[in-house]
């Protein structure tokens, strides 16, 4: 993967790649790697942000940063 970051919310673990990597992280053998690995440190759900990865989107989420316009 190009771009990937995880967010870290409690139990919770966020998937961010990039939007033309969505479909592959999501494939099979891929997406039980990346749920096991997160799995074994210790989070209990595991999600894939469909958003795909944006630099500054928590900052969208925190109300710090702009917003992009529609």
């Amino acid at each position: 993967f190009s771009d990937v970051r995880v967010r870290h919310h409690g139990d919770l673990a966020r998937v961010e790649v990039s939007g033309d990597d969505i479909a592959r992280a999501a494939e099979g053998s891929i997406r039980r790697g990346i749920v096991s690995h997160l799995r074994d440190l210790g989070y209990v759900y595991v999600t894939l942000d469909l958003g795909g990865f944006r630099s500054g989107s928590l900052n969208e989420v925190l109300g710090t940063g702009a917003t992009p316009e529609e």
